[in-house]
């Protein structure tokens, strides 16, 4: 700030740029029939999904 010599009073008005990006919701792909828990596959695997088989649970 010295080397330029700017103030805190220069810097008040300078705001962080927004991601223009808009993200939209990825759709459940996966679906607990008994409780009615979803999974968008990707992330971590949810523990009701562990050692048993994805293609049982894809939701259609």
């Amino acid at each position: 700030m010295t080397t330029y010599g700017l103030t805190i009073e220069d810097l008040r008005g300078i705001r962080q740029a927004r991601s223009s990006k808009v993200r939209q919701r990825v759709p459940a792909k996966y679906g607990n029939p008994e409780t009615g828990a979803t999974w968008t596959g990707r992330g971590r695997v949810p523990l009701w999904l562990i050692g048993k088989n994805k293609e049982d649970f894809l939701i259609k």
